[in-house]
């Protein structure tokens, strides 16, 4: 067995995402990891229920062996076997996010040669973590970019605190990953967006529709928004926005509503993040960017993209990255501002998925 890798969970943004990127290319590499300090930059450290269900859904699909996997654990060590694709089924049980579960787990299932079915229980439109919409509306396509082919379905809404939303991903072999280049961001193409409630009245999903449209106009801007209810054991409401531009660039944002947080409110914080991004020349928004880094970083070449945020989690995916396979991710910009990420992937894995 290879030498096991150490971790410093503390290391950077300190968040779990270090976790995350470490258990899929733990399961790719074939490379077994023992994590300390876990999420010690967290305000609750150590493992909480959604990382807990991302370190189980692994350990089944590579029939790894685990030590440390409970809730509050600040030491993890996980040693991987081979990954089984097939049909899966997951309950996190909690309103914790389904999409980090999925993000854990569809790179090593989509590289083992064989389609997979994940079925995920828990939140799906959750704050700190990808909605569901947002993986339908944009990492799943910018997923098909690179030749990872990920059908994605919403089987009902989970909102916090109550949870019990599920999704759906097949998840089809990819042989290879193509490589993504693009350049500063092209004129904006198209701008639409979705306005949703789930248990609430539709008069709030069109209070955000109305809101975001008075705000994009005022700046010159025109949206296609749709109105959506959306089945659910709870109540939630959020709105999302999607831009598409020339050459390839798109952002995504969406914005959750809360008890107490009026439905303006909710569309202010989608038009802020939208229209940040559009002072920018990023050609994704920030966290497309940090979620293209690992599947680019075992692509067929090398990878180029501006982004419009120089994130610590974006700083601290990459150096975990770096510590698993020979790949080389240089990020130039300062914190905080706009930046270029290259990648120059690990051509002993590239190589090896090109000869399935």
């Amino acid at each position: 067995m290879p030498e096991i890798l150490r971790i410093d969970g503390s290391e950077g943004e300190g968040g779990g995402q270090i976790l995350r990127t470490a258990l899929a290319l733990s399961m790719i590499a074939g490379r077994p990891f023992e994590i300390v300090n876990l999420r010690a930059g967290r305000r609750k450290p150590g493992l909480r229920p959604q990382h807990l269900a991302c370190v189980k859904a692994s350990a089944t699909v590579c029939s790894a062996e685990v030590a440390g996997a409970a809730i509050g654990s600040r030491t993890l060590r996980f040693a991987p076997g081979a990954v089984r694709p097939g049909t899966h089924r997951f309950d996190i049980r909690t309103a914790g996010s389904t999409s980090l579960v999925l993000h854990t787990l569809a790179l090593p299932l989509a590289l083992c040669g064989a389609r997979s079915i994940l079925t995920i229980s828990g939140g799906t439109h959750v704050p700190f973590s990808p909605a569901f919409h947002y993986l339908a509306r944009q990492w799943e396509p910018l997923m098909r970019r690179l030749g990872l082919e990920v059908e994605l379905t919403l089987n009902r809404a989970g909102y916090y605190p109550e949870g019990g939303g599920e999704i759906r991903a097949r998840i089809q072999p990819a042989a290879s990953i193509k490589p993504l280049s693009l350049g500063p961001r092209g004129p904006l193409e198209s701008l639409e967006g979705t306005s949703a409630v789930s248990g609430l009245p539709r008069s709030i999903a069109e209070r955000q529709r109305r809101r975001a449209r008075h705000r994009l106009e005022a700046e010159g801007l025109h949206a296609g928004i749709e109105l959506r209810d959306l089945p659910s054991p709870g109540k939630g409401t959020f709105l999302l926005l999607l831009a598409r531009h020339e050459g390839g660039g798109r952002g995504c944002w969406c914005a959750l509503g809360a008890l107490g947080k009026r439905a303006e409110t909710v569309a202010d914080e989608a038009c802020d993040a939208l229209l940040d991004f559009l002072a920018t020349r990023g050609a994704v928004d920030k966290h497309a960017a940090d979620q293209l880094l690992l599947p680019l970083a075992l692509a067929a070449g090398p990878s180029q993209f501006p982004v419009p945020e120089v994130t610590t989690h974006l700083v601290t995916n990459a150096r975990i990255i770096e510590r698993f396979v020979d790949a080389r991710i240089v990020i130039e910009g300062e914190p905080g501002r706009e930046g270029t990420v290259a990648i120059t992937p690990d051509p002993r894995l590239a190589r090896s998925r090109t000869r399935r």
